[in-house]
């Protein structure tokens, strides 16, 4: 993988925080910890753009009139497990 040599300045607390992951085993130097969480941050962005887009999938497919005890029962016989 390409690298670049970035500078960057940050407060001194977070880069405490670095310090003790790296030291704590969590990650071998400070560009790796940066670097998974950059990369953590990336699926997280991209699991929350899934989860809005279901929800506003939901949003327009309409409402649906049923209590959350019909709900509960409908769902647990839809995913009822064969005897």
């Amino acid at each position: 993988m390409a690298t670049v040599l970035e500078t960057m300045m940050i407060p001194a607390e977070t880069a405490a925080a670095i310090d003790a992951l790296v030291a704590d085993g969590v990650a071998p130097s400070r560009e790796a910890v940066v670097a998974n969480l950059v990369a953590r941050e990336i699926e997280d962005a991209a699991k929350r753009k899934a989860l809005d887009e279901a929800i506003a999938e939901g949003m327009a497919s309409g409402f649906v009139a049923m209590t959350i005890d019909e709900l509960r029962a409908h769902l647990l016989a839809r995913h009822a497990q064969p005897d």
